[in-house]
């Protein structure tokens, strides 16, 4: 039977009689153009065709006699029957409608590719496993067959939907309008697959094998990653249909399960592993007897105070600053003092992992390891994440790096199931939760029988898998992997999930956003235009939804580094659509929630400042005005669930809640080289008189064959520090490097120091602004005999972990200076992320900050939360005058 082509058959669907009638009834619309989700894949609002030229009119018929021909052309189509429209679109045909079938054919090829149809019908096919290699593969055949026999049909309601979206359905969602449209589709998709298919040849298939093997050693070698991963899919898919045909292959890969998910279940607990840890729950259970007396009075505390009364929040745990350790274990109700399923000691490095067999022998030597608790801080965190779980508040935990975030979590993880355990047996929760509900507004007095996912940026799962390893117990919780797309792990739930013979409650998810934003492509419909409404289900919902994360309910979601999310893209549906299915939500960040406009308003009020003489005038600003009065309004609405604390915030007794003295910081204020100044001067004179475009070539050209003073000084500190461990900090005195003690000639050795300590050798972190400085910031150390290690964006997760772990454990004669990528440090947010890497807990050494400035340039203005204003003013005074005007230039801010 002849098939009509993909032209034809989408004029076909575009004939009068399969017009749309609006909703007031007075006026129709040609289908597909008048459906959203093919308006937005074309990029047209209204069908092309029209008696008179619209704005919809396609370029090639603009004219009215052009357009007089299309319109010709289209009316004649849709008058004869359907068989003979199949040879009526055949380009070439000699009639009257030569001119318009022409000026159809040409506009419909040249938007094709744009309008990505192939691309989406492939992907499609490849989901559903209906693909042309998934059928050869499937039926053993060398060719691929018919469209009946290859049993597409199964993907029409797929395809329609990714192509047209619901409104291809009836109004019941469950049938196709016009299923012949799909069949015309698929019908030429297939024509055209048969004519570029091949009948499988075994040799030549091992040839290309062979070949690719041989493009992956020189990939590997140019480190091209995407390249390589994209090889090895093909690979692995055609070495699976040779085997899937019967036919051998050397070397052929075998379907293997991802590292990530083999590791998991070679740690799924084992029913002996669940009845060891039973007992000893057990034994606390008994030591949290609701009838147990305790010696210490139960603090003031109300779990059912309402959060909405305190808009002048700093911290959001103002409640429990009078507290003690012992009065937060007390409202916890666990006098035995320790976190249920958590570990009794652990490993501050994290070299090694209780859950392996390895890792527990270590630990089973008592000098090994030190107690594993929490602080003080870590415990009112605690506390309000349960108090607002029990009320159904969500957290937004914004606790500095180094504090604990990740702790705080995995103990509410392990509290909420031990609660729901206890209350079970005694049918009350401990401590001051005794009188409550879990959520009164449900009429569920237990804690629900749920699973607990965990959001993590890709970078950080296997790190974070790693952390709950130290935390957890063994046997504890099964930690699952979700990760890829839907399209790799359909059969996940039956596959992986059902291994676990832990109770619901007692599993943790850890996936992705880009994961979830898989899930939700799937079965949901986001809507940008309403972003607090929930997303509408696609047609498909009720039968894949059991193979999302969307198909389920979970006890707590959290996510890490949540900043990421607030932008109404993918991932902010992916995650709006898991609250909707959680009871709690904990959202992780250290990033404050607004940035950028408030920088451009702080410098433009210094400039002006140094300008008039007065650094502390009030600069117009419309922006700031705003922002002013929706700071009160947003503070309003997150009283009672914000958690901030800084690495300056205190406990109970006053004392740091770090842990750690604090830190030192040195700016080292030096003068450029000449050619230096003379280099900035031209490249200031260029963006003001010309543009940036030809400043950047003689940046490029010239400046970096010269030497450059801040990698000098670099260097000397380096050096400085690596001599001696624990010496004194360097400091700029007439533009020349000393060191801050009282007599230089001591070499500020401090007492009981006689060189370097084997074990714990002086370590330096060097922040680059960009990797593209990493050829000259290495070669300067190399030239001064410096070993380095790097760290960058474009290395693999396991790449990193291998670096990291080397810069930590190495020696004194090993690289003992790592050098990261980091975004320049205008913000002192950002700056106090990077601090918070080596600033913290198990770390005890004294850290030092330098920061090397270049004198007379913008260097200190986007420094100037480390200077006076007094410094400031005589930097601005000092700069050349390009420099001057550059600095005073609206695009200041831009720049930064």
């Amino acid at each position: 039977m002849p098939t009509i082509t993909m032209p034809g058959a989408l004029l076909a669907l575009s004939a009068p009689c399969h017009t749309t009638a609006s909703a007031d009834g007075l006026q129709a619309s040609c289908i597909p153009w008048c459906w959203p989700a093919w308006q937005q894949r074309t990029g047209l609002s209204s069908s092309p065709f029209s008696i008179t030229v619209t704005e919809d009119t396609p370029s090639l018929w603009r004219l009215p006699d052009a357009n007089q021909a299309v319109w010709t052309f289209v009316s004649n189509f849709w008058a004869i029957e359907d068989t003979m429209q199949v040879d009526y679109i055949k380009k070439g045909r000699s009639d009257n409608d030569a001119k318009g079938r022409e000026l159809w054919l040409g506009f419909f090829h040249s938007k094709w590719s744009d309008w990505k149809v192939n691309s989406a019908i492939d992907a499609i096919l490849i989901e559903r496993s209906l693909d042309p290699y998934s059928i050869m593969k499937r039926m053993r055949l060398a060719n691929l067959p018919d469209l009946a026999t290859s049993q597409v049909a199964l993907a029409y309601s797929d395809l329609a939907e990714v192509l047209f979206g619901i409104d291809a359905f009836t109004d019941d969602g469950i049938a196709l309008k016009d299923p012949l449209l799909i069949f015309n589709i698929m019908s030429s998709e297939f024509l055209s697959l048969a004519k570029q298919n091949k009948s499988l040849n075994a040799e030549g298939i091992r040839t290309w094998l062979k070949d690719v093997e041989a493009l992956t050693k020189i990939l590997t070698r140019y480190r091209d990653q995407d390249s390589l991963q994209q090889l090895s899919e093909q690979q692995e898919t055609l070495s699976d249909l040779l085997q899937g045909l019967g036919i051998d292959v050397k070397g052929g890969s075998k379907l293997r399960l991802p590292k990530p998910l083999r590791q998991a279940l070679s740690f799924l607990a084992t029913q002996q592993d669940i009845t060891l840890l039973a007992a000893s729950i057990q034994d606390q259970l008994n030591h949290c007897h609701p009838d147990a007396t305790t010696v210490d009075p139960i603090p003031e505390f109300d779990p059912d105070a309402t959060n909405d009364c305190d808009f002048q929040w700093s911290e959001g745990v103002e409640e429990f600053n009078s507290m003690s350790e012992d009065d937060l274990w007390t409202i916890l109700g666990l006098p035995e003092k320790r976190i249920p399923f958590f570990n009794a000691s652990q490993d501050p490095y994290g070299n090694c992992d209780p859950w392996t067999e390895e890792g527990q022998n270590w630990f089973t030597d008592t000098r090994n390891g030190e107690p594993l608790a929490l602080r003080w801080h870590q415990l009112v965190g605690l506390v309000k994440m349960l108090k607002n779980a029990f009320e159904g508040s969500p957290i937004l935990l914004m606790d500095d790096v180094g504090l604990g975030k990740t702790i705080q979590v995995t103990a509410l993880i392990a509290l909420l199931a031990f609660y729901r355990e206890f209350y079970t047996i005694h049918k009350r929760f401990p401590g001051k939760i005794a009188t409550k509900q879990w959520r009164s507004d449900i009429n569920s007095p237990n804690i629900p029988n749920l699973p607990t996912i965990l959001v993590i940026p890709p970078s950080l799962v296997s790190q974070f898998t790693s952390e709950l390893h130290r935390f957890l117990q063994r046997g504890s919780f099964d930690i699952l992997p979700y990760l890829a797309t839907w399209s790799t792990r359909q059969s996940w739930w039956q596959d992986i999930w059902s291994r676990s013979i832990q109770p619901e409650g007692r599993r943790i998810i850890i996936t992705t956003s880009k994961a979830l934003e898989s899930d939700f492509d799937r079965i949901l419909e986001a809507n940008n235009h309403h972003p607090t409404k929930s997303p509408r289900q696609k047609a498909n919902y009720a039968r894949d939804a059991p193979t999302t994360v969307y198909g389920r309910q979970f006890l707590l979601a959290s996510v890490d580094e949540a900043h990421n999310q607030r932008n109404i893209k993918k991932g902010y549906w992916a995650i709006f659509s898991l609250r909707e299915r959680s009871f709690t939500m904990v959202a992780m960040t250290a990033t404050p929630i607004t940035s950028g406009p408030l920088v451009s308003d702080r410098i433009s009020k210094m400039i002006i400042g140094t300008v008039k003489g007065n650094a502390n005038v009030q600069v117009p600003s419309l922006y700031r005005n705003q922002m002013l009065s929706w700071i009160k309004d947003i503070r309003k609405r997150f009283s009672g669930i914000v958690i901030r604390r800084t690495v300056w915030s205190v406990d109970h007794r006053k004392v740091r809640i770090s842990g750690l003295a604090p830190f030192k910081e040195h700016n080292l204020l030096v003068e450029l080289y000449p050619h230096e100044v003379d280099n900035l001067e031209l490249i200031a004179q260029e963006m003001v008189e010309e543009g940036g475009t030809r400043a950047a070539k003689l940046a490029a050209g010239s400046w970096r064959k010269t030497a450059s003073r801040k990698l000098d000084v670099l260097a000397q500190v380096i050096l400085w520090h690596q001599e001696v461990d624990n010496r004194q900090p360097l400091c700029i005195v007439d533009d020349k490097l000393i060191p801050s003690c009282t007599n230089p000639s001591d070499a500020c050795i401090p007492t009981g120091a006689t060189g370097l300590t084997p074990t714990l050798c002086d370590k330096i972190l060097v922040y680059c602004a960009f990797p593209s400085s990493y050829t000259q910031v290495t070669k300067v150390l190399e030239l001064h005999g410096i070993l380095t290690l790097q760290i960058h964006g474009k290395l693999s997760a396991s790449a990193r972990t291998e670096i990291i772990a080397k810069f930590k454990n190495g020696g004194c004669k090993d690289p003992r200076v790592l050098i990261i990528s980091n975004d320049s440090l205008w913000s002192a947010t950002d700056e106090g992320q990077l601090i918070g890497r080596i600033y913290r807990p198990p770390q005890p050494k004294t850290v030092h900050i330098y920061r090397i400035v270049a004198a007379n340039t913008q260097d200190v203005f986007l420094n100037n939360i480390s200077f006076s204003k007094a410094a400031i003013l005589d930097a601005f005074t000092r700069a050349t005058p390009s420099l001057r005007k550059y600095q005073l230039m609206p695009m200041v801010p831009k720049l930064i």
